[in-house]
């Protein structure tokens, strides 16, 4: 049993290594266009981001999800299985409800603004896309892990505190944190039986929480400065990683338990 449980420890991060690897080298194939065109969608919004272009950042910004759902979507093709109609359902409900929050946050002051009404808001639209992913990744076989579960929870409790210490008008904040802090903690629990392309969900969930602590970072940041054109960008870089191994990953795991089933 000792020799197994090292195995499957050794196994599973070579694993994710040649997926990531292999998810990289899949955005570059001109064969199938959705995949230049979530790089140019997301590496126009960091331009936009670094200079301060607000047209561009319009034009591309909103098509980075639904070029990463559509990679999500015709991923596997027949030997790795087809993905059931409520499990597309899921996923696009998703991608609708990420694509609506980045639109909400965009026509304001962006993840930049000082106030929290349209944060809000934009959370609120991310959060109904929360919902719907962790529901297709129940689905798809993924079950919370104690370890997982007990990390999280400690990140969701520490953000809430923050949240709330600054201002208790961030409680909706401090509850989105928590909601996201949950979709990591399911992501991260990913393991071999999902499949092996499903296993980049193990670095899409804090790569979203990054990009979340990022933008509360942003908001304190004097606007203008090098600094705060910086964490756009990395706001951006985050935020466009981890859209992708979250849709990409889940639609894996989607496909992986259609085959077993």
């Amino acid at each position: 049993m000792r020799t197994t449980s090292t195995t499957t420890t050794r196994t599973f991060p070579t694993g994710l290594t040649q997926a990531l690897k292999e998810r990289v080298l899949a955005l570059t194939d001109v064969a199938r266009p959705e995949g230049p065109a979530f790089l140019a969608a997301a590496a126009g919004t960091e331009v936009a981001k670094a200079v301060d272009f607000g047209a561009l950042e319009k034009l591309c910004k909103p098509l980075i999800v639904p070029a990463a759902l559509a990679i999500a979507l015709r991923d596997g093709g027949l030997r790795e299985g087809r993905l059931s109609p409520v499990d597309t359902a899921l996923l696009a409900a998703t991608g609708a409800a990420y694509t609506t929050g980045d639109v909400i946050l965009m026509l304001g002051e962006g993840h930049a603004g000082r106030s929290s009404t349209r944060l809000v808001s934009g959370a609120a639209a991310f959060g109904v896309g929360h919902l719907a992913l962790g529901g297709l990744m129940l689905r798809s076989g993924l079950r919370f892990k104690p370890l997982q579960v007990a990390l999280h929870g400690v990140i969701a409790g520490s953000a809430g505190a923050v949240l709330l210490a600054e201002d208790r008008s961030n409680a909706p904040l401090a509850a989105y944190g928590g909601l996201l802090a949950a979709l990591s903690a399911l992501a991260t629990s990913v393991d071999r039986r999902n499949g092996p392309a499903a296993s980049v969900l193990a670095v899409a969930g804090p790569v979203f929480l990054l990009s979340d602590a990022l933008i509360l970072v942003r908001r304190k940041t004097e606007g203008g400065s090098v600094l705060a054109r910086a964490l756009d960008v990395g706001v951006i870089d985050t935020y466009a990683t981890a859209a992708l191994l979250l849709l990409t990953g889940t639609a894996a795991a989607a496909r992986t338990a259609g085959r077993v089933s």
